[in-house]
């Protein structure tokens, strides 16, 4: 397997120019400002590798998972839980089990397939995530906060849970499986907690490497470190301790801000460098290739709103 990004955009899905100007016109929107979605969506896509083997998870990361393919993995193969293969995505799919992800797919099948057959003989790259909670070593919350169990489950007098969520779903087993973790998340420092409330999907290891707490002595046997794409910079696991790691930061972004949006002492990793401008046919591919409609990329951020007033 060639560990190569196409990074020319020549070989990337050609999308017009006359075209873009007036989907932007329509839309009111600039051709040459990206937003924060878009630049979430850019930022996923650039984690990825030509040939390799992406289970994109629910919402989001399916707009990197697109936008991968139509750019630096355009033999990428897609496995998308309910049971599609490397489908060619011309329309977002709202979910995993939508029939728009099935579209050219090389197989239709079932759960067991995809996760008994291709994940779990370890054909899964990487797992392409979303959570509520990020904890320093980068495992995922997507099940509850403010406690598990219900009230009336409780002996302590404490009300259940604040916040349930949809809980894991696949994410767990895609975690589980992917030789490299990949999420995509709003930094927000109460969901980026020195420790997760509840851990779902153990998407880094959870302690310094080679220790009782890292994922082969939790019985994963197959992956290591991961990478968080937030909203602020590109987090990575820190390959002496596991702890992530600030890797690369926004074009704009001050580094404080970063570490105020995070509840642990955040690192500055050793190959830290800043992030490439998203480039014009970047934006371009994301906006009318990934979400013409823009059902996930016109979605503002809580920092967005403040901005704007």
């Amino acid at each position: 397997m060639s560990v190569i990004r196409q990074s020319d955009p020549k070989l990337w899905t050609h999308v017009d120019d006359n075209e873009y100007e007036a989907y932007c016109k329509e839309k009111g929107i600039d051709p040459e400002k990206y937003t924060t979605m878009e630049l979430l969506t850019i930022a996923a896509a650039r984690q990825t590798y030509d040939y390799s083997f992406i289970f994109a998870g629910t919402g989001l990361p399916m707009i990197g998972c697109m936008m991968a393919q139509h750019t630096y993995a355009p033999h990428g193969m897609i496995i998308m839980e309910a049971g599609i293969l490397d489908p060619k995505l011309l329309e977002v799919p709202i979910s995993v089990s939508e029939a728009r992800g099935g579209y050219m797919a090389g197989g239709l099948s079932n759960m067991a397939d995809t996760f008994g057959t291709y994940a779990q003989r370890g054909f899964c790259t990487f797992g392409m995530l979303g959570g509520a909670e990020c904890d320093k070593y980068g495992n995922l919350n997507s099940t509850a906060m403010g406690g598990y169990y219900s009230k009336s489950a409780r002996d302590d007098g404490k009300t259940g849970p604040a916040v349930r969520f949809a809980g894991s779903g696949g994410a767990n087993n895609i975690a589980s499986y992917a030789d490299m973790g990949l999420a995509m998340m709003v930094q927000e420092k109460r969901r980026f907690p020195e420790v997760n409330e509840y851990v779902t999907s153990i998407t880094g290891s959870r302690g310094p490497i080679g220790t009782a707490e890292d994922r082969w002595h939790m019985g994963l046997f197959r992956g290591s470190g991961t990478t968080i794409v937030s909203d602020l910079c590109i987090f990575r696991s820190s390959p002496e301790t596991g702890e992530l790691e600030m890797s690369e930061i926004y074009p704009g972004v001050d580094e404080k801000l970063v570490k105020e949006n995070v509840s642990w002492e955040l690192k500055t990793a050793k190959d830290f460098k800043p992030f490439d401008t998203p480039a014009h046919e970047e934006i371009k591919i994301a906006r009318m290739v990934c979400d013409p409609n823009r059902i996930y990329l016109g979605r503002k951020t809580k920092r967005d709103l403040a901005a704007e007033k």
